[in-house]
């Protein structure tokens, strides 16, 4: 991506037009939402403002993160702080809609690197402020101390007030996918034949990959767990086209340890792409290595699978440490990889293998209270539920700003 480029910075001329020329129905005119109806933020917001339609966040990132980048927009703009040096801390950083001081290796690189996104992330925060609310994919039973933050703690984001915060989740995809692409109805048969809680699915996601050397480290560890598995295995895309997605793999022979697939051929299953949230609702599947992004981790405790920590890029780590050591969701491999790393680093198959184990181990304390925010988030979305008043909110809201 050509972050320079003025079509991607300066997009609100198009926006503009294109806005106006769309030609909706009243919010009144029923209660199903509309794609096209959505209210737009970043860019435009301020398209909106011009327009006198009022705009509204949909923040797809926990709500942790979002106080984190609160926290830093007021550092730099308010105590005129530079918040890159927090990245080199002598101690732990506190973080208003964090429970727990944050280990600065854990620090976003988004927020905290000035030569990546700090400053579109600072101008990011600043918006959100001017928005009529802020509608965030959680529930109040997931992130109590991060939600309160905001309103308890408000003061903590500096003079200028939040908005309104509404949190509507665990909103997911559960629509028909395993048709959708090709091999998808494989994995599945596969999963069938396996008995139950004794798969772990190793999955990065749409855009997650792994350097070679450290791909075969995996292996070896994947191995040396003895756990059955199912790994979506995508090639990383060069490092000239970092914004590219992950291509598929011709021949996993190629970089997979020599032998690999022959000695795990009873046990294990090497795949591409994955119907995720398909798998983790397959009773055969008992947890999931995981790069720890946000849509992924509600999949994973909406399934009530426990989750094994990798994290590699966006605000992945910091959600790794609050899974791990905030809210004893999640076991750790690592809090602190990031994929793109110069300095080369390679996660431990010892590592990868302790990893696997814990987060496999059945009678677990992990698992007990993956179990119970199974049913917590399930909860919250129906009538009466935390997520269920919290939309009902948003409604009142937005009907008052017609």
């Amino acid at each position: 991506m050509e972050l320079q480029n003025p079509r991607i910075l300066h997009p609100q001329p198009r926006i503009k037009p294109k806005i106006k020329r769309c030609k909706l129905p009243p919010i009144t005119q029923g209660n199903r939402c509309r794609r096209s109806s959505r209210h737009v933020v970043h860019h435009h917001d301020r398209v909106a403002e011009e327009l006198g339609v009022p705009s509204y966040v949909f923040f797809t990132s926990p709500a942790s993160f979002l106080g984190a980048m609160l926290h830093c927009q007021t550092l730099h703009d308010e105590k005129d702080q530079d918040v890159a040096e927090l990245r080199n801390a002598e101690s732990e950083v506190p973080v208003p809609s964090f429970g727990k001081p944050i280990p600065p290796e854990v620090l976003s690189l988004v927020l905290v690197d000035r030569h990546m996104w700090l400053d579109r992330f600072l101008h990011y925060a600043r918006d959100y402020r001017k928005a009529k609310g802020i509608i965030i994919n959680t529930f109040m039973e997931l992130e109590p101390h991060a939600l309160n933050s905001f309103s308890v703690l408000g003061s903590a984001y500096g003079s200028k007030q939040v908005p309104p915060i509404y949190p509507v989740g665990p909103i997911l995809n559960q629509g028909p996918s395993l048709n959708s692409h090709e091999g998808a109805s494989g994995i599945l048969k596969w999963l069938d034949d396996q008995p139950s809680g004794s798969v772990v699915l190793v999955c990065f996601g749409s855009q997650g990959s792994l350097h070679e050397d450290q791909v075969r480290e995996l292996a070896t560890g994947l191995e040396k767990s003895g756990s059955r598995f199912l790994w979506s295995l995508r090639r990383q895309s060069p490092k000239d086209k970092r914004a590219s997605f992950p291509s598929e793999y011709t021949r996993y022979e190629d970089v997979l340890p020599k032998g690999f697939l022959e000695r795990t051929a009873k046990t294990g299953k090497v795949v591409g792409w994955v119907p995720q949230l398909d798998v983790l609702s397959h009773p055969a599947v008992g947890g999931f290595v995981s790069h720890c992004g946000w849509n992924s981790v509600l999949e994973s405790l909406w399934c009530g699978v426990p989750i094994a920590t990798w994290p590699l890029h966006a605000e992945q780590q910091m959600n790794a440490f609050q899974l791990v050591r905030e809210l004893g969701l999640a076991v750790e491999i690592t809090l602190s990889y990031h994929e793109r790393s110069e300095d080369g680093a390679v996660v431990a198959a010892g590592e990868i293998e302790r990893g696997v184990r814990e987060v496999m181990e059945s009678g677990s304390e992990v698992r007990k209270r993956v179990k119970e925010v199974r049913e917590k988030s399930r909860m919250s979305v129906v009538e009466g539920g935390s997520s269920y008043l919290s939309f009902k909110k948003l409604i009142h809201h937005l009907m008052s700003h017609i």
